[in-house]
């Protein structure tokens, strides 16, 4: 076992020395191992009753369309019973559906058709909160027994002088702060005459998961919908779940600014221990559903560091979120290597890469980077190993809306009709669509070989290929703006991914300055703004003038077939093999000496 250990070590010691960086080719898979996640955001996907908000016949109704552009799992963000004050995140029951997006018979013919078409579906699970309209909090406002502490209750710091004199004002009992419009995390209510926490907005009370009779809950409803045959959950918050009981001030950070959430070290409001301990509970319930070796995954939201979701991996999390690169501003390609190299050579031996580069939380593409890089960043997005998980309308090139708070959440632009076919009723959509859904449609860029949805489309097929449900990545940069990836696996082909992220500038780039032994390489796509068309022939010997934002993709086979698994080995991969087959043999030469 020693000896195997030390070979194994050498191997991959022996990988990672080829190129820059390199996910090693791995084994059989599981179903979510190499997914496409389509976030759907119901309520602005399709309408199909025409009250002007989406619904789950709508999704229902476009799921062929799901399947065409390659996509093999649905997330579908909040739908239970909820006012929608905090986008459906404000729940008042977890096993109802909100009446706006259909019955719950609806939600199971939606479910049968999508499995039906070899979709997975995936829920949205917000455990962290309710909504203060929900049963729980009147119950426990109330103080009755079962559920006095279902949520975190704290008496004031002054309690017995408010209790003794109602016109006195009750003073928090630290300095934790909430999230979204920074003020108290403690929300004082007359009727308990009780502060409540939430991290969030006062209407999304925290609940208490040191009482046992919540985690009970908890079961029930996941329970409830594994039940239904869900394929699995996004856990919301999941960093928030957890409190300290010590209830101690948070570390302010800079002493010379205002205390709000941003000037406190969160210590012991998020990231806390025994967040680990209810994934692994979590993680049992889901396994006692495995189906016919169907795993029913964990996938989170956590904005946490790398050393925090690395333990939601091996507490049984298949999918913990990478959001490192998801950004505000415009990343450089060595923002995209580091990040991904400290993911990559650091998660747990037997991890699945994950990537998230939009998401309803953030800017679309084209706010970010502009137009150009649309193309570049759905490339991206798909070419990278593992799981890639995509917003709605990203594969057209959506783009923010003008509204502060739905920005990215603007309804699905499906045609040129009115209201971009997102509903066929005279009735407004909920929020105004984007005024580019004219040109900028899934119908329109059907017909346009060129169009984002096309090419969106040319990418994902790649990922039935063995290279990329299996293949090893390396990466290089160019001028600083022109980021190399390359998929590669021993006896199938390569493929080379080329984007100039720089939107103003041309660069011009020779590829073998940088990599070698690749020869003749054939296009596989290319973006409208690249002059490279498929099937043409490129010498990495040549210079390429990519103008702004250009993505090209290139193949080291001349067969342009991209569904194509078998080949004869190129002349990098026999490079690969030889290297390998070479130094396996020093080993065991050394070890024999050992």
């Amino acid at each position: 076992m020693y000896w195997t250990y030390l070979v194994i070590t050498y191997i991959q010691l022996t990988m990672l020395t080829y190129c820059k960086v390199v996910f090693p080719p791995i084994g059989a898979l599981d179903w979510w191992q190499n997914s496409i996640i389509y976030e759907i955001f119901p309520l602005s996907f399709k309408d199909s009753d025409g009250d002007g908000s989406g619904d789950f016949k709508g999704i229902t109704e476009e799921l062929d369309y799901l399947v065409d552009i390659g996509i093999t799992a649905i997330w579908i963000t909040p739908f239970f019973e909820s006012p929608l004050e905090s986008g459906g995140y404000d729940i008042t029951s977890y096993v109802d559906v909100q009446h706006i997006f259909g019955t719950i018979d609806d939600f199971k013919d939606l479910l049968n058709a999508a499995h039906s078409k070899y979709l997975k579906v995936i829920m949205d699970f917000v455990p962290n909160h309710t909504s203060n309209k929900h049963i729980w909090f009147e119950k426990s406002v109330n103080n009755e027994t079962d559920y006095a502490d279902y949520y975190i209750w704290k008496d004031a710091k002054n309690q017995e002088e408010v209790l003794k004199n109602s016109s006195i004002i009750p003073i928090v009992p630290n300095n934790w702060q909430r999230i979204c419009d920074d003020a108290s995390a403690w929300i004082w209510h007359n009727t308990r005459k009780q502060f409540y926490f939430t991290q969030f907005v006062p209407n999304l009370p925290d609940l208490n998961f040191r009482n046992e009779k919540v985690h009970e809950e908890m079961k029930y409803i996941l329970n409830y919908w594994l039940d239904l045959g869900i394929d699995g959950v996004r856990i919301d918050a999941l960093k928030h779940v957890y409190e300290s009981e010590n209830m101690k001030d948070e570390p302010i950070i800079d002493s010379n600014m205002a205390v709000n959430y941003n000037n406190l070290n969160h210590i012991y409001t998020t990231d806390q221990e025994e967040i680990y301990d209810l994934i692994k509970e979590w993680r049992l319930l889901l396994d006692d559903f495995k189906q016919n070796d169907s795993t029913r995954i964990i996938m989170t939201e956590s904005y946490s560091s790398n050393s925090v979701l690395f333990k939601y991996y091996t507490s049984g999390a298949e999918i913990p979120t990478n959001f490192n690169l998801l950004g505000d501003y415009h990343y450089t390609p060595k923002d995209y290597e580091r990040e991904i190299e400290n993911w990559i050579t650091k998660m747990p031996v037997g991890a699945t890469f994950n990537s998230v580069l939009q998401n309803h939380d953030k800017k679309r593409f084209p706010t970010s980077y502009g137009s150009e890089l649309i193309d570049g960043m759905n490339a991206l997005s798909l070419f990278l190993p593992g799981v890639s998980i995509v917003l709605y309308g990203g594969e057209i090139g959506m783009e923010d809306i003008a509204d502060k708070i739905n920005y990215a959440k603007g309804p699905m632009q499906w045609d040129d009709t009115d209201n971009a076919g997102f509903t066929n009723s005279t009735n407004e959509p909920w929020v105004k669509v984007h005024p580019d859904y004219i040109t900028r449609n899934v119908q329109t860029e059907s017909y346009d070989p060129k169009s984002y949805l096309n090419f969106f489309k040319s990418i994902s097929k790649l990922r039935q290929t063995e290279t990329f449900k299996r293949g090893g990545l390396a990466m290089d940069i160019f001028n600083d703006a022109v980021f190399v990836l390359n998929r590669f696996l021993p006896g199938h082909e390569n493929y080379t991914l080329i984007i100039n992220m720089d939107t103003n500038c041309t660069q011009n780039v020779r590829l073998s300055d940088q990599i070698s032994n690749l020869n003749l390489l054939a296009v596989v796509v290319g973006s409208e703004n690249s002059n490279f068309n498929p099937g043409h022939s490129i010498s990495t010997a040549e210079w390429l003038a990519l103008s702004p934002g250009a993505t090209i993709v290139l193949t080291d086979s001349i067969s342009t077939d991209e569904t194509a698994t078998e080949s004869k080995p190129s002349t990098s991969t026999q490079l690969y093999i030889t290297l390998n087959v070479v130094l396996l043999c020093l080993c065991f030469t050394n070890i024999c000496i050992l």
